[in-house]
């Protein structure tokens, strides 16, 4: 019985250790890993793969499948970062592994960076070893080519892919998509036909076709394309949200509601909120919370859906609800970033500028690319005054999400109000070709045309995007050029089509008004501001806008009222106290200018307009210390303000010459053409007695802007310089055009 009890405790003992043994072999712990990552990957649940498959990874950092699989799971949670971090590891792991160098291509193929787009055809070539004619490495490849600027290398790769495989979806609609930004649309259709003849049962193919169609306005035959797609497959979500999209446009709205249902009811789909969305682009706000709500519920643990609902809170208007919702998540999870930049929505629609951005550098801090994050930055930045930061966002999220067209558009709308119209163009035209006949996407671009006097290429995009919709910003942009040919009736008309769709469209608002001056009809003009105002007599900034608008028609005590309404409406709208703090100064009233941009710093530190402002004040008042320190303050706040960095410079140069330099001189770096800047920069030299130097920066700034004062500082570097005759000569015709030089300008 001894016996028998030891060998039984020995087995027992045995299989223990062979047990634990098991447990212990990090490829046996992995493997298990993976299975359940896998179980979980085809129930679509992302996030517990994606744990698995970390858990995968940290036990065997060599396995470049387990890489892959987690850069899949990556991509279907929309971390695109993530997915390109374990991609990437994969590749340095097994650069054979074919399926992880397509996926990462074709991230890399999304960037502007053309280092990124090199390194995207690298690996495609590298592939094209293995099989020369791989429809997916010469697709990913022509779209890194197209991106490089280099078409016809990419026309040959496309034309290789369907001459092997004339039915291959996504060239053809690569090659169709590249015909149709060359105008060439007989092409593009061609292209696709030929496809789906030869793979008639791709529903891919004739998703393209009807994307094509909806672009040249050919409704009825992208309809028939949708139409096929669901005969071969009735539960495609991408064609039923096609054709929701497309009964929308046309106006079928009950067909439409039943369509985005269909959607939401499909058996294991991500998108149960399509009904609730569609509701809420429909203004049905609170038939679309209930929805929301609903699905929220129904999901107690699913953080998404909730964060839907407080998103259509905060649409709908209803922001003390989302707020409620918000603080309990945010309860859970200090560093929820989609909650803290949503709670951020609401602090920039209260004016709360300071706290949203407190919110948003959260989510930067772990989350540094985040593209909404950075969007929010580019909003606070909006309200403080900080445009060269607005700008530096903007950049940063055309970068991270360049399929984004409206921060693009943004991007180069403030660049043409920096005056650099080619630097807008280039914004516009690094876009991905996907998106350059989509009507904001023309209507973007034809801003920066504009300000380049383009008027022909302004004409021929306005046509094409008008046969599509008709927006705001196109019939604004045909009214621009009716106005440059004098049609001002004709301006007048699309300017008040345009205000009847977007009411606060300020574009529209600024072509009617001044077609109405161009007619001597300036009580017409005050009358069409005031009905504007009137229209959104709820919005601060239209307030303020109408106001800046009274002001320049003469009616300031007009537009002193719009302001202190816009102030009514939101204590916190900080431009609102710009506006009246700038009226004030107009007005002869520095000392309550002063207070009202002394209490806005007291609560917005940060605001260059603001110190801008104060500086202008101080230095009015020939306080130069006062009026240094607010422009220095300026551009602490605003690096890029070249405004603040040449007046810091003026200033400082009597003082300080060489610490003037340096503000000068990255003045010049960020606008080189500026005549201010130029001045401030020979004002600088001449105050070091370099008098060549000083010539060479004034000779640019008189012929840039041959102001009297200019002249006189020129004249008077001349003489300095030894070239007296001509200096006096020159210093006697600005004094004959202004007098007051001989005294304004004594330093010289």
């Amino acid at each position: 019985m001894l016996l028998n009890s030891q060998r039984a405790s020995a087995i027992v003992l045995v299989a223990f250790l062979v047990a634990t043994g098991c447990n212990r072999d990090p490829k046996v712990r992995e493997a298990a890993f993976i299975d359940r990552a896998k179980r979980y990957m085809a129930q679509k649940d992302y996030s517990r793969a994606a744990i698995e498959l970390n858990n995968a990874v940290k036990l065997q950092p060599g396995d470049a499948q387990a890489w892959y699989q987690l850069g899949l799971v990556n991509l279907n949670l929309n971390d695109a970062v993530a997915a390109v971090q374990a991609l990437r590891r994969a590749t340095q792991i097994d650069r054979r592994l074919t399926g992880a160098q397509l996926r990462l291509s074709e991230l890399e193929v999304r960037s502007q960076d053309p280092e990124v787009l090199h390194d995207a055809i690298q690996r495609m070539t590298q592939v094209l070893v293995t099989d020369a004619n791989d429809p997916d490495a010469l697709d990913t490849m022509a779209i890194a080519e197209i991106r490089l600027n280099k078409p016809e290398d990419a026309i040959k790769h496309l034309q290789q892919a369907l001459t092997n495989f004339p039915g291959h979806a996504r060239s053809a609609a690569t090659m169709a998509a590249t015909q149709f930004a060359h105008r060439d649309f007989e092409g593009a259709e061609a292209t696709l036909k030929k496809a789906q003849a030869s793979a008639p049962e791709s529903i891919e193919i004739s998703l393209a076709l009807s994307n094509l169609y909806v672009f040249e306005n050919k409704k009825f035959a992208a309809d028939a394309e949708l139409q096929r797609a669901l005969k071969l497959n009735p539960a495609s979500e991408r064609a039923l949200l096609a054709m929701g999209a497309l009964l929308a446009a046309e106006g079928r709205i009950d067909e439409a509601d039943r369509t985005y249902r269909t959607v939401a009811a499909l058996p294991n789909t991500r998108l149960t909120y399509a009904h609730a969305a569609f509701l809420l682009q429909q203004h049905k706000n609170s038939e679309a919370i209930a929805e929301f709500e609903k699905l929220s519920t129904a999901e107690p643990k699913n953080e998404a859906a909730l964060l839907r609902l407080v998103s259509a809170e905060l649409t709908s208007g209803r922001a003390a609800d989302a707020s409620r919702r918000l603080t309990a998540i945010l309860k859970r999870n200090p560093k929820d970033g989609d909650a803290l930049l949503m709670r951020s929505r609401i602090n920039l629609a209260s004016g709360r500028a300071l706290d949203a951005e407190n919110d948003i550098e959260q989510v930067l801090q772990f989350k540094p690319d985040s593209a909404d994050a950075h969007y929010g930055m580019a909003r606070v930045d909006a309200i403080l005054g900080r445009q060269f930061s607005r700008r530096q966002e903007l950049e940063q999220v055309t970068e991270l999400a360049p399929n984004l067209i409206g921060p693009r558009v943004e991007l180069a709308q403030e660049q043409v109000a920096a005056g650099q119209a080619d630097a807008a163009l280039r914004t516009m035209d690094a876009a991905p070709e996907t998106l350059k006949e989509n009507v904001s996407f023309l209507a973007g671009r034809n801003w920066a045309l504009l300000a380049l006097n383009r008027p022909q290429e302004v004409a021929a995009a306005v046509d094409r995007g008008l046969r599509v919709e008709r927006t705001p910003d196109l019939l604004t942009q045909r009214g621009a050029l009716k106005s440059q040919s004098k049609d001002y009736d004709g301006a007048i008309a699309d300017a008040e089509e345009a205000l009847a769709l977007n009411p606060a469209h300020r574009g529209a608002l600024t072509l009617a008004v001044e077609a109405y001056i161009a007619r001597n009809q300036n009580d017409a003009a005050i009358a069409i501001v005031r009905k504007t105002a009137d229209r959104n007599a709820k919005s601060p900034a239209a307030q303020v806008f109408a106001g800046q608008w009274l002001r320049k028609l003469g009616r300031r005590d007009e537009a002193r009222a719009r302001f202190a309404t816009a102030k009514a409406l939101n204590p916190s709208y900080s431009r609102a106290d710009i506006a009246l703090a700038a009226l004030d100064i107009a007005e002869g009233k520095p000392d309550t200018a002063r207070a009202t941009l002394t209490s806005l710093l007291a609560g917005q530190p940060q605001n260059a307009t603001a110190h801008i402002l104060l500086a202008t004040i101080d230095y009015s008042a020939k306080n130069r210390a006062g009026a240094l320190e607010h422009f220095r303050a300026a551009a602490e706040l605003e690096p890029g303000n070249v405004q603040a960095l040449n007046s810091v410079a003026y200033l400082m140069s009597v003082t300080n010459p060489d610490g003037a330099l340096s503000f000068a001189d990255k003045a010049l770096e960020l606008a080189p053409e500026d005549p201010q800047v130029q001045d401030t920069l020979g004002w600088i030299y001449y105050r070091k007695g370099d008098f060549e130097r000083a010539v060479n920066h004034l000779e640019v700034a008189v012929a840039k802007q041959p102001t009297p004062v200019h002249q006189f500082h020129l004249g008077m570097s001349y003489v300095k310089a030894g070239r007296g005759t001509q200096g006096y000569e020159i210093v006697s015709k600005a004094l004959a055009k202004d007098p007051s030089l001989s005294v304004s300008e004594t330093g010289w």
